[in-house]
């Protein structure tokens, strides 16, 4: 659990407006007795904030991460469909669609659109409730049900804090059903985190169809300097920093 929050706070202090904020305190705290390095840590936050909120290189940056898969081909079968968490608000007297975050509404749409498209499949939803909410897997169950998709249908892993543990759990699951042991997998999350979820998955030796839930980048970038492009940029260095972690803890396992 502390290890958890640890990796929540390192991430996000290592994103590009707390970065910028933490280099310009630091350039601060040094003025009296290093001018020359402030002004150079100054410098460089203006031009950290600045560039990382410039659609141009917005737009290059997050497509490093979510360019490597098209949308999902419903043509293809599957006997699972599992949307990973994200986030929501809770409301009380709202409907569950109303209450998900943008990018949980994309993720359950995409997944909905896969699953209608295949009967049979089962939809797995998970994400727990921080702050003692209720569980975002039971908010996505909820949902998935108000836009008509049976009860049955759906199994809920309330319990998985991030995508390391929704793969191990799902996992278990499947292993211990030999029935769905060799099942056909569509795994939706938004385009930019799908690379470092699937490695998660095949850890687990569960291979899962990429179904990217929507994409952030642009084909063609305005000059302009705004919050949606610094959100880009942020979405890109939270993966390059999920990405990173990956390879460290799988080279340590290995060892």
């Amino acid at each position: 659990m502390i290890l958890f929050y640890i990796k929540k706070f390192i991430g996000m202090i290592l994103m590009p407006i707390p970065l910028t904020l933490l280099t310009l305190t630091l350039a601060l705290c040094l003025l009296s007795r290093f001018p020359k390095l402030s002004k150079c840590l100054i410098i460089l936050s203006i031009l950290l904030l600045g560039l990382t909120s410039w659609s141009p290189v917005a737009n290059r940056l997050i497509a490093t991460v979510e360019s490597e898969y098209s949308v999902f081909d419903i043509a293809q079968p599957v006997d699972v469909v599992i949307v990973l968490g994200s986030g929501h608000n809770e409301y009380v007297n709202m409907p569950a669609v109303m209450q998900l975050g943008r990018s949980a509404i994309f993720r359950l749409e995409e997944g909905l659109r896969i699953l209608r498209a295949n009967p049979s499949a089962r939809l797995f939803v998970s994400g727990y409730g921080a702050g003692g909410k209720t569980p975002h897997a039971e908010i996505l169950k909820q949902a998935a049900i108000e836009l008509g998709i049976a009860p049955t249908r759906i199994i809920t892993f309330p319990l998985a804090k991030d995508t390391e543990d929704e793969a191990r759990m799902m996992a278990s699951f499947l292993k211990d059903d030999k029935e769905r042991t060799n099942n056909r997998i569509a795994l939706v999350t938004e385009a930019s985190h799908l690379k470092r979820a699937m490695r998660f998955y095949r850890n687990e030796d569960i291979n899962t169809l990429p179904a990217p839930a929507f994409k952030l980048g642009a084909s063609e970038s305005d000059l302009r300097i705004t919050a949606a492009a610094a959100y880009k940029s942020q979405r890109a260095f939270y993966e390059w920093l999920g990405l990173t972690w990956q390879a460290i803890k799988s080279q340590i396992l290995n060892n």
